[in-house]
């Protein structure tokens, strides 16, 4: 059953956060073929930059949330179900298309 609250195109709240580390990526993940420019290490760690609000990966142009490296998208992301419990959360955190995140930045919703 196809649920389109949960379309994730016009969705995209769980590819927003503030937290500069919300996305680690996995050992699994060395091989997929994400920009150099769009990750940072810390502590031994890798992630994918968040500078923005979202994900660097995200692309919001023409009122959708569309990943730019959907096939090499890191583990967490592929994990990630719509309709979860983790999307729900995401959801209700962050808004559809980041816009509690944005409102937190100082942006218009």
């Amino acid at each position: 059953m196809s649920d389109q609250s949960f379309d994730c195109v016009s969705c995209g709240a769980c590819c927003f956060s503030t937290n500069p580390r919300y996305l680690q990526l996995l050992p699994w993940d060395a091989s997929r073929a994400l920009p150099p420019e769009s990750l940072f290490t810390e502590n031994g760690a890798t992630y994918v930059k968040f500078d923005c609000g979202h994900c660097v990966h995200l692309d919001l142009s023409q009122g959708k949330a569309a990943c730019q490296v959907y096939e090499d998208r890191p583990e967490a992301c592929r994990a990630f179900r719509a309709g979860s419990f983790e999307c729900v959360k995401a959801r209700r955190a962050n808004g559809i298309m980041g816009a509690n995140v944005r409102r937190r930045e100082g942006e218009p919703a």
